[in-house]
């Protein structure tokens, strides 16, 4: 699907499709490198360097990170502080 060859390609199959190559292909690969990057550098910086991706800048999880606000904001039972630590961010 993600390769344009013709067939069942509605919108919304592509955006699934889209969606699930970031999450189980490129974010794991970012991931990886990351890790091996922050372990090779950290002996330049004593130890005190974690480098990793922000996967709210990608564009195509955008639909996943607004339900994901839209849910924990509708949660009244939930204080601030918790809805903060729901989403990723912390107190």
């Amino acid at each position: 699907m993600m390769m344009g060859i013709p067939g069942d390609n509605t919108y919304s199959n592509y955006a699934e499709a889209n969606r699930s190559f970031w999450r189980q292909t490129v974010l794991p690969l970012v991931g990886r490198t990351a890790r091996m990057m922050s372990h090779w550098l950290a002996s330049r910086y004593e130890g005190n360097l974690r480098l990793w991706y922000d996967a709210d800048g990608v564009a195509a999880l955008s639909t996943e990170r607004e339900a994901l606000w839209n849910r924990v904001g509708a949660a009244d039972f939930l204080t601030d502080d918790e809805k903060r630590e729901a989403v990723g961010y912390g107190k």
